[in-house]
């Protein structure tokens, strides 16, 4: 699993306050310093697993939250979850356009002005894919995946 690093501005005072060494007889020049001491936090970068196909393109610059491999039967189905700063139609049809050049068929749709929905099937894997204004963080667009194999879609 990839990692990315982070600093954290952490601030440590000194354990005597000013008030203590008031009540202790300390004189009015006395100072209490603080000091910023930098604390390193590592956070764990989503991937897609492993077993996810190579010729199924990802949305251009999606940027992963969350990305599970689900397996029952005998078949596996990808549930991608990600964002992108972009607006939803437009990074949809891209996307939509970049399947289609890769020989996938459309075989449902589904538009509006602020979003778009759709499922398309290749030779071996379907995708379905939703791209909405993301409420979480108030901008861009949150995007959902999923990707299976073909006969599983129509099983």
């Amino acid at each position: 699993m990839r990692r990315s690093t982070i600093v954290v501005p952490s601030f440590v005072a000194l354990s005597v306050g000013v008030m203590g060494m008031t009540a202790c007889g300390g004189s009015d020049d006395e100072t209490v310093s603080s000091t910023v001491t930098p604390v390193i936090a590592t956070l764990p970068t989503v991937q897609l697993p492993e077993s996810f196909p190579d010729d199924v393109p990802m949305p251009a610059g999606i940027e992963l939250d969350e990305a599970n491999e689900l397996t029952g039967g005998q078949a596996t189905i990808f549930d991608i979850t990600g964002w992108n700063a972009g607006d939803p139609v437009p990074l949809g049809e891209a996307y939509l356009a970049e399947l289609r050049d890769l020989g996938y068929e459309i075989t449902s749709r589904a538009d509006s002005t602020e979003n778009i929905l759709f499922t398309v099937e290749g030779p071996e894997w379907f995708v379905s894919a939703g791209f909405y204004p993301d409420a979480m963080r108030e901008r861009g667009t949150a995007i959902g995946l999923t990707v299976g194999p073909v006969d599983s879609a129509n099983a």
